[in-house]
Order: structure tokens, then sequence, then C-alpha cells
């Protein structure tokens, strides 16, 4: 049998007369009933959904601007990104998320075919700084009192949220609670505008709030001791003990095995329990715990083992795996993204937003047709532009393109307007996304801008490869058609 050697720096033993305790470390969710929802967290799907902002208020109005009460940036996308990957850990399992601006029923939890579903509804960021005093109190040498008095701004964010999990496919409510998350910071002074602070610590703030979700549904680290018990007198039963204790539980398995069989003593059972426990086989585990309790009956070290912990805890690691996995067959379909049809007298603005589009979708890990492979075959069969494909059914330009699922695009805004001392830059087009079996979902976007942060490719959404922000950085309007790219990509399954 295999050594526990790597335990020996996990477990921590303490003894006091006839038994000592062994560390066994869990993870325990904060989740009231969890090891009923573990085979919904086994195979996840995540939606963010938030209140739209306005083309007025969060998209960057004049007024917003000259006042600086616009309200931040938000990236409800990263938040469900952020999430996911936090949940991606034993106990849980994300196999795609995505912002859910529809508000209706969700199309695509079938298709994903997940054994959970976890509903993430937020409301947008509240910002604020406002300056407070702090003191210190010392005594100095002379050993008198003395406080010192200075000047901090605290700056703060809060975002309220109700969430839910249910199971799928029959969407039992597994789990619902809400809250309002917060982040703060202290500086020294106000030199920061407190949505240009949010922007610079809305990664700070995203990771307070997936730790709430690590710890709720995958859980937190825990430790438990479990007690190892040797009977009075009992030489034999004394030289287990000293063996378990040394991290030889091989050896003193033998001893409980062979005591167990011969008496059925709860104190060799309660030792093959511990350590089949710490070797992980919850199942064997659970078996000789429930031997040792049922031995243990009227015996008063018997009564000091906490049993109910011992299989809460079992429970939660033993529960039953989900049928559904993540199997990946939503982002097996090979997907192609269309020439884009446009109404605006940009040329080169369209051709950007497609290929940022397709940059995304890529990412978010999609099997893509190359947009050069796409236009090619839509060469051949006498198409130039996007404005030409409605003149075809996408089931034959899918079958040319030897493709499950087409996305089409029609740009209706690219441009710049002058308003005052600003210029008001926006980015705006429909969306449509064709399946094989003839389902369609159409959204529209638009992103306006009336500034762009200090740094370009910081800005710039961080799923975007490098040398593809670099390469379109000084092209006009190309930080609008990255935001208008991502809001395009995040209305479909992403993965994590």
């Amino acid at each position: 049998m295999k050594k526990l050697v790597p335990l020996v720096l996990l477990s921590l033993f303490c003894g006091c007369g006839n038994y000592f305790s062994v560390r066994v470390p869990y993870r325990v969710p904060d989740m009231p009933g969890a090891a009923a929802a573990r085979p919904a967290l086994s195979a996840l799907y995540v939606t963010v959904k938030t209140d739209p902002a306005s083309e007025e208020s969060a998209l960057g109005s004049l007024a917003g601007a000259l006042l600086g009460n616009s309200g931040p940036d938000f990236r409800p996308a990263e938040l469900a990104a952020r999430i996911s990957r936090a949940l991606n850990r034993p106990g849980s399992r994300v196999c795609a998320w995505r912002v859910d601006k529809l508000g209706v029923e969700d199309a695509f939890a079938p298709l994903l075919k997940t054994s959970g579903f976890l509903s993430v509804n937020v409301g947008r960021p509240s910002v604020s700084s406002k300056k407070e005093e702090r003191s210190v109190t010392y005594y100095d040498r002379n050993k008198k009192k003395q406080t010192v008095k200075s000047k901090v701004w605290v700056y703060s964010a809060s975002m309220s949220g109700e969430i839910k999990l249910y199971s799928r496919p029959g969407m039992e409510l597994l789990d619902s609670w809400s809250d309002t998350f917060s982040y703060t910071e202290e500086r020294s002074d106000n030199s920061a505008d407190a949505g240009d602070w949010y922007a610079g610590s809305e990664d700070k703030f995203f990771g307070v709030i997936s730790s709430r979700f690590v710890a709720r549904y995958a859980g937190r680290p825990v430790d438990r001791f479990r007690p190892v018990f040797m009977k009075k007198d009992d030489k034999e039963s004394a030289e287990a003990g000293r063996l378990a204790q040394r991290n030889n539980w091989d050896k003193a398995e033998e001893i409980w095995l062979r005591r167990a069989a011969a008496e059925g003593g709860w104190r060799d059972y309660l030792g093959l329990a511990v350590s089949a426990e710490l070797k992980k086989d919850y199942g064997a585990a659970e078996a000789h715990y429930r031997q040792a309790q049922t031995r243990a009956a009227g015996d008063k070290e018997g009564a000091k083992v906490f049993w109910g912990q011992i299989f809460r805890d079992l429970e939660l690691v033993s529960s039953p795996r989900a049928a559904g996995v993540c199997d990946g067959e939503w982002f097996g379909v090979k997907t192609a993204v269309l020439p884009f049809s446009e109404e605006t007298t940009s040329v080169d603005g369209p051709p950007m937003v497609r290929q940022l589009v397709y940059e995304r979708l890529k990412a978010a890990g999609y099997d893509l047709v190359t947009p050069e492979d796409t236009d090619a075959v839509l060469r051949k069969h006498g198409f130039s532009d996007g404005g030409q494909l409605a003149a075809s059914k996408p089931e034959i330009i899918a079958k040319w393109l030897g493709a499950g699922r087409l996305i089409y695009c029609n740009i209706t805004d690219f441009g710049e307007i002058m308003a005052g001392v600003y210029n008001r830059r926006m980015v705006k087009g429909s969306v449509s996304v064709w399946e094989r079996d003839g389902q369609e979902l159409s959204f529209e976007e638009s992103v306006v801008k009336v500034k762009t942060p200090k740094s370009f490719v910081g800005g710039m959404i961080t799923q975007l490869a490098k040398g593809i922000v670099e390469r379109i950085k000084n092209k006009p309007l190309a930080y609008e058609s990255g935001l208008f790219s991502e809001q395009v990509s995040e209305n479909l399954p992403n993965r994590p």
C-alpha cells in the first residue's frame, strides 16, 4: 500500500493519555445543505445579469463627462469570468459562462447540458471617496502618551447581488442568497477621481466577490481533528497507535485489521476509519466509522468522538457526482464569423470589428473558421461583402463553409460626432447567431464614449492578444471597437 508520506507535513498529532488526534484537512462550503448541491456544482453554467446602462449615463454622455458623475465603467463579462475561474477547483466546476442581457429564459442552458445553473444578478457598482481622520496613540521615551492625527482618503466600491443555484435540467432551486459586496482602500490624497480609482481597482473588487462564491460553494479550508484511541493496558493496541503517530499507517492498519477480525473492538475500527479518511478513501472510512460508532455504544470514551461531524463531512465529499459533464459539445461546433454588413461610410471600421469579434470568440473557446478561409469560400460563390449575404439561405452558406453556426453582424454606426470640447465616439450594430438546428438569436449592442483610458493597452480587455491590440491601437475607434466586440461575445457562452 502507498505510504502517506506527504501527510507528515499536513497532519498534526496531539495526545493525552490513551488517545491522540490527527489533523484532517477539509474544504467546507458555507452553503447550507451543500452535500445535496454537489452534483449540480460539478458541472455549472454561470450567468451574470445586470441592469443595462443607458446610452446617456454609463456609456458616457457629454453631461456626465462634464459633471464627472457618469458612473464607473463596469465589466460584467470580467466578473462572470472571475467567478467561473474561481469555482474551477475541487468541489465545483464551471463549463461555461455568459452575460445575460435578454431577461428571458436562457436558451443556451439545455444546449450546454450542464447539471447546474448559477444565476448571478448584480446591480451596477457604486463608488465614492471621502476624507477621514485617523489617530495613532503611542508612548514616547518619557512614557508620556502621544497622539498623532492624520488625514486619509477612503475610496470604496459596493455592489448588490442576488444569487440563485438551480439543478439542471429540472431547474430545482438549491440555494438562494443576497449580499452587498464591497471593497475599500485608503490613500494619502484624493488625486484620483473615484471612477478612475474604480477602473484601477476593479480586479481587486472582483477578487473579493469571487472569494465569496468559492467560500459558499467550493468551501473554506477547515481542519478536522480525528481521535485515535488505544486500549488501556493493551500493548498491541498501544503499538498500533505508536505506528500511526510515526505516520506508519500501513503497519498500524495490519494490527487493527487483525484485531477487528478477531475481537471487533471499536478502537480498532476507529483507527482503520481515520487511516482511510487520510487516504481519501471515503467509502471505506464511512464503513469503518459506522462499525466503530455501533461498537462504542455505552462506552464513555466513545462518547467523546464527534460522530455527527464526521458523517456530515463524509457526506459532503462522498456525494454522487452529476450525470452532466463539461463535454464541450457546444464549443465543438464549427463556427463562422461572416463578413459584416454596414450602413456607415467607414471602410476600415467594420472589418476591424469583425476581426476583433473573431479574436474574442477564439479566446472564448469556439472552433472557428478563419476569416480568410470564410472570405475565400464566399468569393467562389460570388459574395464579396456582408451586405450580399441576405441573398442566400443560412443553411446553404453553412454547407459551403462546413459550419454548424453562423454569426451575422450589421454595423449601423461607426464614427465620431463633435459635442463641444468632447468627441462622441460610437460603434453600434445588430448581431444574429444562426444554429444548424434552425434556432436564431438576435441582439443589439452599442458603445458610446467621450474619453479613452490613459493606457490604451491596459484599457483593452485582457482576453485579446497583445499583438492584436498593438496592431489596431492607432486606428479610429479602436478602443470602442474592442468594447463592442467584447459585448458581442459575452452574449454567447464562454469557456472559463
